[in-house]
């Protein structure tokens, strides 16, 4: 610990002498005159906590204190000498958003979040405490406040200096002999004593007249006898009457005839009841003028007596402001009695709004009543348009805007959906700015509304099929880009020709041709995704827009493709005529085949021409590139099937881990293809084409039979009871019956107990006709195998099949594990998925984990287990017992 300065050390001796001097470190001595400062302070604003307090050099000395309990302070928690004593006043609004936040005043205890620290600085500058003010709720004080506090604590230190030299005086007393010193010199230490006194009291009333003035309002003391004790300059100014007559006056001198029983039975509440009073009334000055006044009073005890205290302030203003909102209310009324428009008024301080009659002509029903809540009206709108809605709310009442302007759906009688244009004004704010009222007019636009979207979809849309035409499809391709670029993302472009379509136009007539046109477009409609978009460029040509390939965009397209050019094999029945057609693709991929609209469509175009060069009814690829790779999946296909006989595939262990101790406690069987020309070969080279094939099923199966063996193997002889978790693809489940029969056997074949056996399947594939898969997953639930949802949070928004599937674990994806350490949001998203997994009493297990930053961050969130090139990559069976015994050792 490093020793302190002689400079601070000489300063806290000074201080502590000083404290000497002043009587004040004796916590058995009482101190009124401090208390009584304490007090004062917490009028000043009604704080709930204060005290003052003198730092030894050890401990900050709660010597006076209100509401806490603690007298002393530990130096390294004191905020105002933790290291050098504060020098001038702190004000911190919200201490739970600052630097602060973990301070045992805030987090625990009193659990404070306002502080205000006033230093008591000797006339030598030496700071011997503080004056201290709290809450337990953020605020900020007013100029006028401030001030206020600051003279308390002028006065503290005032008086303090007063104990000083009539404690010197004392001293100097007591040491001289009695008989030494003459009469005339005792009455001038007494005279000088009584001075300094009524000094020091003349101080404290220039002191307390400066605090009453400060106040915004007209000040009031007044006994239960109906004395006004103590006023301010507001006051005086306000009624015109001198002090000297105030005080000789009842406060109900100043009242109007008219409102005076109703104040004096408010004032009696308070002095009877401790009721506050909060009451407007019009108060007569001494010429006569009346004027509107808001008077509160609040119970003040004093020993046995009671007084009140209140301010009054002149809302003349408000008032003139409402007479004139009344009277223009009243006109607009007028003016829209009969017309199309609805007025509505918005008190936004009560959240209440309110809604002439010409609001029922709008929905078409009677409303039963006149004024609803703010919250109402916002539920009344179509839940696509409260964004809007609160967006256009929010600009008007933050300031942004005094104008309200909004278009909005809301339901009519008749449960339809109908187009309202509502337009208003903040009409009132108060001082600090804050929005108080806002009025404005509403009137039905559906018809408008109708007729605008009739034009856009004629603008954009072909008129016979439907689909968007040319001027849309070059929109969304555009915007295609710009999100694949910005995502680094891919997506396909297909340009599709009809074979012989003029053939058909031409023999059996335009009508028959434009049905089948018809057909074709809900025919391709139907191959693609609700995502994708299908347009008619015009006569036989169309266009489709594939978004979000993925990694493999050729495979994805090449899909699409086949699925369309079957759709039009089928035969159509047009006008009794059993028609069929052929289709002709091309297609373009971003980014290889292209980085702009254009260039893509042109790419997508020429390679439609070599489709139809090809003999037709068929696709295409642009670059030559793509062709060849569609060919190597093929090829991959076939020795895929040979590797099964072979026995060339292989299954490769990755740990599990345990984070709150590092243990082991599983671990995930992986597969791999040991080529015997290429070497070792990843899952992300054959597994989309073993899915395509049918050949994932029997893959699948060999899977399950050596993994549990191996776990069974692996249990005897590391003497551990080990968790095994095994990939299911989305063709097992597809056959239920045959992954049940599959799972049976590998368990009882291998002797492993069913629970430490988990079955992974990932969430977009388990989401895929969940209905059916429940019962298989429940069948297998009841076999004892457990259920993982792998790569969690990627693919689907409903949550729901957590509560109805029996899911025991869920896998983070390692997408969101990557930057969990720099980026917020997958932060965010991981402690979504910690919290919601463990409230259904789910564990969870992060995927991807490589780096001690990624480690100590989902750890620190409660992440139960995880597996990653952290602690090993995936192993083969030797090298994973290698690895454990590494771990022993």
């Amino acid at each position: 610990m490093a020793a302190a300065s002689p400079t601070r050390g000489l300063a806290e001796e000074e201080r502590v002498a000083r404290l000497r001097a002043y009587g004040v470190l004796d916590p058995d001595l009482a101190l009124p005159a401090l208390d009584e400062l304490v007090k004062r302070a917490q009028d000043v604003a009604s704080f709930p906590m204060a005290w003052l307090s003198f730092f030894d050099g050890k401990r900050e000395r709660l010597r006076a204190r209100a509401g806490v309990s603690f007298a002393y302070i530990a130096r390294e928690q004191s905020l105002a000498f933790a290291s050098e004593p504060l020098a001038s006043p702190l004000f911190i609004d919200d201490l739970a958003l600052g630097e602060h936040r973990t301070h045992p005043l805030v987090a625990s205890g009193p659990q404070v979040r306002f502080i205000g620290i006033l230093p008591l600085a000797a006339p030598d500058g030496i700071v011997v405490g503080t004056l201290t003010v709290l809450d337990a709720v953020p605020r900020k004080l007013r100029k006028p406040e401030q001030v206020a506090l600051a003279n308390l604590a002028s006065l503290a230190v005032a008086r303090l200096e007063a104990r000083r030299e009539m404690g010197e005086a004392r001293r100097g007393h007591a040491e001289t002999a009695p008989g030494a010193r003459s009469i005339a010199e005792r009455l001038e230490d007494e005279n000088r004593r009584r001075r300094g006194a009524e000094e020091e009291l003349a101080r404290e009333k220039e002191f307390s007249e400066a605090v009453l003035d400060s106040l915004a309002g007209a000040f009031y003391l007044v006994s239960a006898e109906g004395a006004i004790l103590r006023w301010n300059s507001a006051l005086v100014a306000a009624i015109g009457y001198t002090g000297a007559e105030i005080g000789a006056m009842n406060p109900l001198d100043f009242v109007s005839a008219r409102d005076r029983e109703p104040v004096d039975a408010a004032m009696r509440a308070v002095f009877e009841q401790g009721r506050e009073m909060a009451i407007e009334a019009e108060i007569v000055d001494r010429e006569g003028n009346v004027r509107p006044y808001a008077l509160s009073g609040k119970a003040l005890r004093v020993g046995d007596a009671t007084f009140m205290i209140g301010v009054a302030r002149d809302i003349t203003l408000r008032k003139r402001t409402e007479q004139q909102m009344a009277r223009a209310k009243e006109r607009l009324d007028l003016a829209l009695t009969g017309s199309r428009l609805a007025l509505w008024d918005w008190d936004l301080r009560m959240n209440r709004v309110y809604f002439n009659e010409s609001w029922s002509k709008i929905i078409g029903a009677e409303l039963r009543e006149s004024t609803f809540t703010g919250d109402e009206v916002v539920d009344w709108n179509h839940p696509d348009d409260r964004p809007v809605f609160a967006a256009a709310l929010g600009n008007a009442t933050k300031g942004v805007s005094d104008d309200f302007d909004c278009e909005f759906r809301v339901r009519n009688a008749a449960g339809e959906w109908i187009w309202v244009h509502s337009r208003g004004k903040v009409t009132q704010r108060d001082e600090a700015g804050k929005a108080l009222r806002m009025t404005g007019t509403s009137h039905n636009i559906s018809k408008r509304k109708r007729a605008e979207e009739r034009a856009e979809f004629l603008a954009t849309r072909d008129a016979l099929t439907g689909l968007p035409n040319r001027v849309l499809l070059h929109d969304r391709l555009e915007q295609s880009v710009f999100n694949a670029a910005r995502h680094r993302t891919g997506f396909g472009f297909m340009f599709i020709d009809l074979d012989r379509f003029k053939t058909i136009n031409d023999s059996l007539g335009h009508q028959v041709g434009d049905e089948l046109l018809k057909r074709v477009a809900g025919r391709l409609t139907a191959c693609v995704r609700a995502t994708d978009t299908v347009a008619r460029l015009g006569g036989d040509e169309f266009a489709v827009i594939l978004e979000n390939l993925g990694g493999d965009d050729d495979e994805g397209a090449q899909q699409v493709a086949e699925k369309m050019i079957a759709a039009m094999g089928a035969p159509m029945l047009i006008e009794n005529q059993h028609l069929s057609t052929s289709c002709s693709i091309g297609i373009s991929l971003y980014p290889a085949d292209g980085k702009d609209s254009e260039t893509l469509m042109k790419n997508a175009d020429v390679a439609m021409y070599y489709a139809k060069e090809k003999g037709r009814n068929n696709y295409q690829f642009f670059s030559a590139d793509m062709n060849a790779r569609a060919q190597e999946r093929l090829s991959v296909e076939n020795y895929l099937r040979l590797a099964l006989r072979r026995n060339e595939l292989v299954l490769h262990y990755q740990p599990r881990m345990r984070m709150s101790d590092g243990e082991m406690v599983g671990m995930e069987a992986l597969i791999r293809w040991q080529h015997p020309r290429r070497g070792l070969i990843g899952p992300d080279k054959f597994i989309s084409v073993a899915e395509d094939s049918g050949l994932i099923v029997p893959i699948g199966e060999w899977v399950l039979e050596h993994a549990c063996a191996q776990l069974r193997e692996w249990q005897v002889s590391l003497g551990k009871d080990l968790r095994l978790s095994v990939n299911i693809s989305v063709g097992q489940v597809a056959d239920g019956e045959r992954l049940y029969r599959a799972v049976e056997a590998a368990v009882k074949a291998s002797g492993i107990d069913p629970a430490t056996l988990e079955l992974e399947l990932t969430e977009s594939h388990l989401m895929q006709n969940i209905h059916e898969k429940a019962a298989l997953l429940n069948k297998l639930g009841e076999l004892g195998v457990g259920l993982a949802i792998d790569d969690f949070g990627t693919g689907y928004s409903s949550l729901s099949y957590l509560k109805t599937l029996p899911v025991d674990s869920i896998k983070i994806d390692s997408s969101f594990v990557r930057d969990i350490h720099t980026d917020a949001n997958d932060e965010a998203i991981i402690k979504a998925i910690l919290a919601m997994a463990h409230s259904l009493h789910l564990s969870v297990v992060a995927e991807g984990v490589e780096t001690a930053e990624q480690f100590r961050a989902l750890k620190e969130l409660g992440c139960d287990e995880y597996q990653g090139y952290y602690s090993s990559p995936a192993l083969a069976p030797a090298d994973f017992l290698a690895w454990c015994a590494g771990r022993r050792s």
